[in-house]
């Protein structure tokens, strides 16, 4: 059901006749899934006050002055599509509700007669219509929009450019959306295993926002430019261009809602999913899409040393393009500045303690500052931590090693470092009490949805520097450690009860039977339904 539809209908009562307004005040709206959220005396009056509220029903008199429910009706149907209109009509005015009827209205009611009945009747009517027309327009604009994504695609190919611009162009017009636009690029952040839930959940969400009422007047569509990639195209209605910082703030408030609404669905996926966003400039017209879809690419370093997600202009990534085109290294990759930060390594590399805060203060202020290309950083600190590694078992160095190689982030990196101090001092490390806080409430919710941020707001620290202690100090990040759990937790309940493989799913905090099995599969090596074999019969 479209996220609106949870939320009670929205009416809106349209008569010159104060009593029959009041009469259906009293009405119990709350009962219904239902609230009064406005009145009018006539259709003029009643239509500025649709342009403002975008109910989803209308109750309107056919009779009234200065316009009638007749041509407020036609009105409506045009501008707002998915209002239903609902006539009240007396004997009289037989004629002009079932014409009305002919050309979209929903019901038409005998004022003289009217019962509560027939109100409920006409609200779980209106209900079935408003999803009627979602799903025909959301199916719609599905083959629209991928048809769009095909013809971008295609769209520098010699001998055809022309041709699959002036389609693109087409479709954004039947979009009625208008150049120029204002194209946003969101990039997922996500492990191959985990993208195919991640990206129905995120298109399930874009689909939802498109289609709903936008307070800040912007027309608003969405289609998808690559595996990993949506471009987002918005039009001001007003006609007057929004300034940049009008832009950077809206699109990282609706990021952030964007991502605390996949963190809350999908918190069960083993690894975090994150988004990220280029506000690219104003496009004046069609022919340049495909040069302005181009430098809204998010560069590879930005996943590496952002890895919450964020959101960046058109500039910034235009600035970091062309600093990294620079050969044979960028200025801050340079050998020199790697000699520099050798030396200051081995100064601190006198104790654990020094290099430990080497490692998160001075290394890290200089890396989040410079952003080095992150495959020579990696390198380099393959090569020096040799110098303090010490005699280990080859096996050892060799998944440590492995480990540096593919992290995900420049955070992860570090941890890394700071997790093999902590092994090489000896000894068990105590955990710090807000990380084993962490871990009983993960114990205590394991059937639940679980997120980093909620278990942070519970412990009192923010999310970022709480991943960072968890993987530090347990040796994985939480998204990892939560899975972890409730694999362990499934196999115990597979062995020891009669529940069925999705009961024990749902025990566990996995909903999707699909991604449970094939999580467990991927950390036992079978699937759920033959290990249950081995356990109670």
């Amino acid at each position: 059901m479209p996220m609106h539809l949870t939320q009670p209908l929205s009416i809106m009562v349209v008569d010159d006749e104060l009593p029959l307004r009041e009469e259906l005040r009293l009405f119990p709206w709350q009962d219904y899934g239902a609230e009064l959220i406005g009145e009018a005396e006539n259709g003029e009056e009643a239509l500025a006050l649709c342009r403002k509220l975008k109910p989803d029903v209308v109750i309107t008199d056919i009779t009234m002055p200065v316009m009638d429910g007749m041509d407020l009706f036609r009105i409506i149907k045009r501008e707002f599509p998915l209002t239903q209109v609902v006539l009240l009509t007396c004997h009289s005015d037989f004629a002009y509700a079932k014409e009305a009827l002919k050309l979209g209205a929903l019901e038409y009611l005998v004022k003289v007669s009217l019962l509560d009945t027939e109100l409920e009747q006409v609200l779980d009517k209106a209900r079935d219509a408003i999803q009627r027309e979602h799903n025909y327009r959301r199916s719609e604009l599905d083959k629209q929009r991928w048809e769009l994504s095909r013809l971008l695609s295609r769209s520098t190919e010699e001998g055809h450019r022309d041709r699959n611009l002036s389609l693109v162009a087409s479709t954004i017009q039947l979009w009625k959306t208008a150049f120029p636009l204002r194209i946003v690029r969101i990039h997922v952040n996500v492990t191959s295993q985990e993208e195919m839930f991640a990206h129905r959940e995120l298109q399930a969400c874009l689909s939802e926002w498109e289609l709903s009422p936008s307070p800040e007047s912007l027309s608003r569509r969405w289609a998808a430019i690559g595996p990993s990639d949506y471009m987002l195209l918005f039009q001001e209605c007003a006609g007057s261009g929004k300034p940049d910082s009008f832009w950077l703030q809206y699109v990282g408030a609706w990021l952030t809602q964007l991502q605390k609404t996949l963190d809350a669905n999908i918190s069960y996926l083993s690894q975090p999913v994150s988004l990220y966003a280029v506000i690219g400039a104003a496009v004046p017209r069609v022919e340049e899409m495909p040069s302005a879809l181009r430098q809204s690419e998010l560069p590879a370093a930005c996943l590496f040393y952002d890895p919450s997600g964020s959101v960046y202009d058109a500039d910034t990534i235009g600035a970091f393009h062309r600093e990294r085109g620079k050969e044979p290294f960028a200025e801050n990759t340079a050998p020199e500045n790697f000699d520099m930060l050798t030396e200051q390594l081995r100064e601190a590399a006198q104790d654990k303690a020094s290099l430990a805060r080497y490692y998160r203060e001075t290394l890290t202020d200089w890396v989040q500052q410079s952003r080095p290309d992150r495959d020579l950083l990696k390198l380099w600190l393959v090569s020096v931590r040799k110098e303090w590694m010490g005699s280990k078992e080859a096996a050892i160095q060799q998944e440590l090693i492995r480990k540096l190689h593919n992290a995900r982030t420049f955070a992860e990196l570090i941890s890394l470092l700071i997790r093999e101090l902590e092994v090489r001092a000896g000894g068990k490390q105590r955990l710090r009490k807000e990380v084993a806080c962490s871990i009983q409430l993960i114990a205590d919710h394991l059937a639940e949805p679980i997120t980093l941020t909620w278990a942070a707001e519970q412990v009192g620290l923010s999310s970022f520097y709480l991943s960072r202690l968890f993987r530090e100090e347990v040796g994985e990040s939480f998204n990892e450690f939560v899975t972890r759990q409730r694999i362990d937790k499934a196999i115990h309940l597979l062995q020891t009860t009669r529940l069925k493989v999705y009961e024990v799913a749902e025990q566990v905090g996995i909903p999707s039977y699909r991604y449970f099995s094939v999580l467990f599969r991927n950390r036992t090596g079978v699937a759920p339904s033959e290990y249950k074999k081995g356990g109670v019969e």
